[in-house]
Formats: structure tokens, C-alpha cells, sequence
């Protein structure tokens, strides 16, 4: 089998990857065309960045605005089955419209989800039911992988960063009542004495994105991968990104910052008791404070009960029956 990958946004490129690599293991082919961040996480897991003008499969991730994926998608329709994996549950059709305009202009034949609840609420969207598979994200599959305790310092705190504000800018993406400025703000406000804390640059963040909240206690992450930066940490703290929830994964402790929420709840894991939300400043700093106290009161579930193993090789499967 011929299968031609296309990802842009880090997130995106995290579910389809595992994908990707998994068919090569079976001596399927593989060729990636993929933009931004993407790009070099492809080629870091040996996935040949070239174009593949007959493939007998497409697959894409998805990413907001315009992307690599919704010019392949054009490209390929009616000439391969097209199918996408979708990686958390937000902005459902603007994944698949136009800027701005629900016309679900970019929708797959298939879209690949992590759960009932991504179905149940890509459905009251006015997606038809027969586009939507439960697969689950296959980046689940691997969210422990290489993330350790033994090297924790309790008295380091991690702060996820995200590009929310820079994504308000995209047509159609839905508007967060706050944003990764406020929750910096407010986790800086409510840092225990002795304690620092290090931000983990998302791979759309410049340089010198918080360059004014560094001093000798608030610093850049300086390791070079994801899951050494939690591995370094005792606290991770974030909004509402799947990091917390790699990070709850690997037994780390997590908080999810989300002071105000409009609708449901994105963060799905708060929803399902997997990862703890957090919804006030006045909150986090007693949550903090307790951190350093050594209490943690929370009681969460483990994440394989909600998201079983096996999310890869479903997906697969997907593939196998669209050709």
C-alpha cells in the first residue's frame, strides 16, 4: 500500500505519525508532505518528506486556517480515499471549512476520533455520521514514552505554553475567554517561595515570546524534547492542552488551568476525572501552595481506562477498509 501523509501542526503530525510509522513496519510506503512543525517531526521518525503523486490512501492531521493538508486534500479527491485524524476536541468544523465559513469544504471521506464524546459533539456540529469513525488518537498510544520520575525536582514547576492569542487571528477558530498571557500571569502570582518555574516553548512560540516574565525564578525549558522537560519537573501546569494529559500519563502531577469556560469543556480529561482543572487564580495559588506543602488531594483516574491502547492499529484498520 501506497500512503501519502500530509501535517503542518505540531498536534496534528503527533497523531498521524504513529500511524505513518506503524505502516512502514509492515512494509507499507510511506511519503509525508508536511509544512511547519511537521516537517521535521517527520523526518524525525524516518518519514521521506516527497511528494507521492498515486498513492492509494491519503492521510492527513489537521491544523487551523489554512495548511498543507487542506491543499492536499483538494488535490487528491477523487483519486484516493482521503482520511484524517483528528487530535482534541475543539474547533471540529473549522478543521474542515474554509475561513470562517462552516461549508465543511475540507472534509474527509473519513475523520478518525478519540472518543464517543469527539463523535457525539462533531455530530451535533452537523457532521454526517458515516464520515466518523472512534478510533482513538494513536498519539495516545505512546503519551508515557520516555517521560521519568526519577529525575523530578519537586520544586520545579512547568508551565505548557500554547499560541492561543496568535490563533484568535485564524477566521472561524473559536475566541477563548483567556489565554496562555493570563495563565502565566497567574501561575507567576501564585509561585511558592523557592520554587521555579521553567516554560516549555510550544514549536510555534518564538524565542522571545515571555521575555518579560524572565528572571532568575521564571526561565525557558532547556531540554531538547517534550518528555525530558516533564521528566525534570514535579508540578505541570497548563491549559487546555493534551500535554497535561501525557503528562498525567506518566504519573506526573497536573494541573489544568481554565478559569473560565464557555460551552463544554475542552479538556475532555477534566471531564472524565483523568486530569484536574483548576478554575481561579485565587485556586491555583492554594493549589500551589499546597503543592509545596506536599499536599495534592486530587483524585484522578487512570488514562487508559478512558482511552484504551490500540488506537494505532484501529486507525490502520480504517485505511485497510477505505481501499
Amino acid at each position: 500500500m501506497k500512503v501519502l501523509l500530509s501535517a503542518q501542526d505540531p498536534g496534528g503530525a503527533n497523531a498521524v505519525i504513529p500511524v505513518a510509522v506503524e505502516l512502514q513496519k509492515r512494509g507499507d510506503a510511506v511519503a509525508a508532505m508536511a509544512e511547519g512543525a511537521a516537517r521535521d517531526m517527520c523526518a524525525a521518525r524516518g518519514i521521506a518528506l516527497s511528494d507521492m503523486s498515486d498513492p492509494d490512501v491519503v492521510l492527513l492531521g489537521t491544523s487551523g486556517g489554512e495548511s498543507v493538508e487542506k491543499r492536499v486534500l483538494l488535490q487528491m479527491r477523487g483519486k484516493a480515499p482521503t482520511v484524517a485524524v483528528l487530535d482534541f476536541w475543539s474547533n471540529y468544523w473549522q478543521r474542515f471549512s474554509g475561513p470562517g465559513t462552516k461549508d465543511f469544504k475540507y472534509l474527509p471521506d473519513m475523520v478518525c476520533v478519540m472518543d464517543d464524546i469527539a463523535r457525539d459533539e462533531m455530530l451535533a456540529e452537523g457532521f454526517p455520521p458515516e464520515r466518523i469513525a472512534v478510533t482513538g488518537n494513536p498519539h495516545f498510544d505512546h503519551f508515557a514514552d520516555g517521560i521519568t520520575r526519577e529525575s523530578e525536582d519537586q520544586k520545579r514547576v512547568l508551565f505548557i505554553s500554547q499560541p492561543i492569542r496568535a490563533d484568535t487571528k485564524i477566521p472561524g477558530l473559536a475566541r477563548p475567554p483567556s489565554d496562555e498571557y493570563d495563565a502565566l500571569d497567574a501561575l507567576c502570582a501564585a509561585l511558592p517561595a523557592g520554587h521555579m518555574l521553567s516554560i516549555r516553548l510550544h514549536p510555534r512560540d518564538t524565542r522571545n515570546k515571555y521575555d518579560r516574565y524572565l528572571n532568575s525564578r521564571v526561565t525557558i525549558a532547556a531540554e531538547p524534547t517534550l518528555e525530558e522537560a516533564l521528566s525534570h519537573s514535579g508540578l505541570v501546569v497548563g491549559g487546555a492542552t493534551p500535554v497535561l494529559m501525557q503528562a498525567a500519563a506518566a504519573g506526573k502531577k497536573a494541573l489544568c488551568y481554565e478559569p473560565v469556560i464557555i460551552g463544554n469543556d475542552q479538556m475532555v480529561s477534566n471531564r472524565a476525572g483523568v486530569t484536574v482543572r483548576i478554575d481561579s487564580p485565587q485556586a491555583l495559588k492554594a493549589a500551589l501552595h499546597g503543592y509545596a506543602a506536599g499536599e495534592w488531594p486530587y483524585q484522578t483516574r487512570p488514562l487508559r481506562e478512558v482511552w484504551p491502547q490500540g488506537a494505532t492499529l484501529r486507525v490502520v484498520a480504517e485505511l485497510d477498509r477505505l481501499i
